[in-house]
């Protein structure tokens, strides 16, 4: 195996993980899931993949906004 291919698989590993920790209301999924974002990202700027690579960028923003909007409703209770 390539390091690319090891780095893809610990991408989707750590996505799996990070959305389960989403699931439970813990707020270690959205550190976890975006570091598993920026490795498909590398991934992809690799590849050349430019569709997915942009994928990955509003699915980062979209992870941050919603941090920031959990943070929000968090902090009130």
């Amino acid at each position: 195996m390539d390091v690319l291919s090891v780095l893809g698989v610990c991408s989707l590993a750590s996505t799996v993980v990070g959305l389960y920790l989403l699931g439970e209301k813990k707020s270690s999924g959205f550190i976890i899931f975006t570091i598993s974002l920026l490795c498909q990202m590398y991934v992809f700027y690799v590849q050349g993949n430019w569709f997915l690579l942009f994928q990955m960028v509003a699915l980062i923003i979209f992870n941050i906004v919603n941090y920031i909007k959990w943070e929000k409703n968090t902090d009130g209770q």
